[in-house]
């Protein structure tokens, strides 16, 4: 056993693993000579995991590559996984912090969908959002944070599928000036909905990355007008920034160079 109290044949097993998963099939020779292990260790490793279900050799190459099983259990952990109770923690903290509320949505096609919603207890004044509403990516901060996370065309897709509609007079319905919108989000690391959505709410907004890389979920600091001024903006910004990357982090984020 290592010093750090782990097994070390474990560490080794889910090295190879790893391996597999990044490089897809491999011969004996190769994963030794790439874990600095022998190739005896390599070959019972693998036969373990063979007799187990987890890899497969092909006789064509006497190549090993990983089976269908271990996508059967990341499945099961990810049915089983609740992400609100995850995230609750950061929005909870983002909330006393800002003394604002703060929501938490999901894309669902082109729209967003709130599944979690946090009210600070400081201010009597109470956004009339609920969970489980949807609204259209485009015109709203939680929406454009997520969209200026795609690419240009993913976007273009999805604006052209959408149902552009002016929702107020600050509606962003002209598809050049939005992608100016989104280029500046992508430079701020946050979006601001200027009542775009809704007469007399701003938003301070950000997506969060998955385990995957991918921006499925986006959260935001909502308040009347009245206490989101350009300056109260600035002051949330770099909260905001904080708790996607907290958030991130909690969802199985690893930054790749």
């Amino acid at each position: 056993m290592a010093e750090n109290g782990s097994i070390q044949s474990i560490e080794r097993f889910f090295e190879i693993i790893e391996l597999l998963s990044e490089n897809g099939s491999m011969g004996v020779t190769e994963i030794a000579k790439a874990t600095s292990l022998n190739k005896t260790t390599v070959f019972r490793m693998l036969s373990t995991a063979g007799n187990l279900g987890y890899v497969c050799k092909d006789d064509n190459n006497e190549k090993y590559k990983l089976t269908l099983k271990i996508l059967s259990i990341s499945a099961r952990i990810l049915d089983s996984i609740d992400v609100r109770s995850i995230v609750r923690h950061e929005l909870e903290n983002l909330a006393k912090d800002c003394t604002e509320t703060v929501h938490f949505v999901q894309r669902e096609g082109n729209k967003i969908v709130y599944i979690d919603k946090v009210e600070s207890l400081q201010n009597s004044v109470r956004m009339v959002s609920r969970i489980g509403m949807r609204h259209e990516m485009y015109c709203t901060g939680v929406g454009k944070a997520i969209l200026a996370e795609m690419s240009n065309d993913e976007i273009k897709n999805i604006w052209d599928s959408s149902q552009i509609e002016r929702k107020t007079e600050k509606t962003i319905i002209n598809f050049n000036k939005f992608m100016e919108e989104l280029e500046n989000v992508r430079n701020l690391g946050y979006a601001v909905d200027n009542e775009e959505n809704e007469l007399g709410v701003r938003c301070v907004a950000a997506s969060c990355f998955d385990y995957s890389g991918k921006t499925k979920y986006a959260f935001s600091v909502s308040a009347p007008v009245s206490r989101m001024d350009d300056q109260r903006v600035e002051k949330i910004a770099p909260l905001v920034i904080k708790t996607k990357s907290d958030i991130s982090l909690s969802l199985g984020y690893s930054k790749r160079d």
